[in-house]
């Protein structure tokens, strides 16, 4: 399943600009996480956040690749959802630790995906709720049983049991690990503003390509 997996992605250039973005991506976490020396709690908090995106991201490709594309979805989610988290650390960085130290009780009331996606729509006063849609399309397709999710474990109309390889459900993988990915490692690396400057400049290479993709 992988070798047919990765001769359909070597074979169209698109597929492979997009591999090349998450492997790059994953770099970029391994990198600060690492090779940075972490400066402080708060700091070697963010690095054990580091880990659960390069982990995600790899189970996922492990899953895509083997054709397994509804659990690879879900840690397409996971991804998502650590990101929004790392994005709201990167302006009130004075949460992290009060994150790190919150019981179950707290940790819901303060920190629960729901309430980090209004405070980023509030911080940015965005009142499109994109990102609760975003959210909802991965927990509908992915995370939870419904009929609409099927569409990942089926082909030419009949259900898969099993892994299988489909191309277009590779390609839109690849696209949702990039728009997940690429967006969620730069706001990790960012939680080191004092970083070598041979990172700082790995970062701004990395962001500068994924705006270049993306557009």
């Amino acid at each position: 399943m992988r070798r047919e997996s990765m001769a359909l992605i070597f074979a169209d250039p698109e597929l492979r600009r997009r591999l090349e973005i998450v492997q790059k991506a994953m770099a970029l976490i391994f990198t600060f996480t690492i090779e940075h020396a972490s400066r402080s709690e708060a700091e070697a908090t963010m690095q054990l956040l580091g880990i659960r995106l390069f982990n995600a991201s790899a189970s996922g490709i492990k899953l895509a690749l083997s054709g397994y594309y509804q659990t690879a979805f879900h840690q397409a989610r996971d991804i998502m959802e650590t990101g929004y988290l790392l994005d709201f650390f990167r302006t009130s960085p004075e949460h992290r630790i009060v994150w790190k130290q919150s019981d179950w009780k707290k940790r819901k009331e303060l920190f629960a995906p729901v309430k980090i996606r209004l405070a980023l729509d509030e911080r940015d006063g965005d009142t499109t709720k994109t990102r609760e849609a975003e959210y909802n399309k991965l927990s509908e397709l992915a995370s939870h049983a419904t009929f609409r999710g099927f569409r990942l474990t089926t082909r030419g109309g009949f259900g898969e049991l099993g892994p299988f390889v489909e191309k277009t459900n590779l390609l839109a993988w690849l696209e949702e690990m990039v728009l997940r990915l690429g967006p969620s490692a730069v706001m990790y690396a960012n939680q080191f503003p004092d970083a070598d400057p041979k990172l700082v400049q790995f970062l701004q290479d990395f962001g500068t390509e994924l705006i270049r993709v993306r557009s």
